[in-house]
């Protein structure tokens, strides 16, 4: 469903412009397209976009890098939604279990960084419903 997301986040990882026309990072305006896109909620778009980071991930389709880099932008894109008056956003439950697990990896030693992060997302894709 969010397949356009993940599509969406590596051109702005490796330097190009959103189909919204931004540059540099996810913003607002990306979620909006792709929630839009995939007819789901804001919390439903960040949720699918976390578990397809993290089924990558484990598949090694993506890097530490790439998906550390993705859970930085899209949990500031998130804040963004939270503060806004205008909109009540929940909580992406999944999307914070993937958050975290990078962050988390982002404290121990570099050289174990990308092993933290595989354990805990191995242990994320392990709880979900199947």
């Amino acid at each position: 469903m969010v397949d356009k997301a993940l599509r969406d986040i590596r051109v702005l990882y490796d330097g190009g412009v959103s189909r919204t026309g931004w540059g540099g990072c996810v913003r607002k305006e990306d979620v909006l397209l792709w929630a839009k896109e995939s007819d789901l909620s804001i919390e439903e778009t960040f949720d699918q976009i976390a578990v397809l980071l993290s089924r990558g991930y484990m598949d090694r389709d993506f890097d530490w890098d790439f998906c550390d880099a993705a859970a930085n932008d899209l949990f500031g894109v998130l804040m963004e939604f939270c503060t806004d008056r205008s909109r009540k956003v929940e909580e992406p439950k999944q999307f914070w279990k993937f958050y975290l697990a990078f962050d988390y990896s982002e404290t121990v030693a570099e050289e174990n960084a990308e092993e933290a992060a595989r354990t805990e997302i191995s242990e994320f894709l392990a709880a979900l419903p199947q």
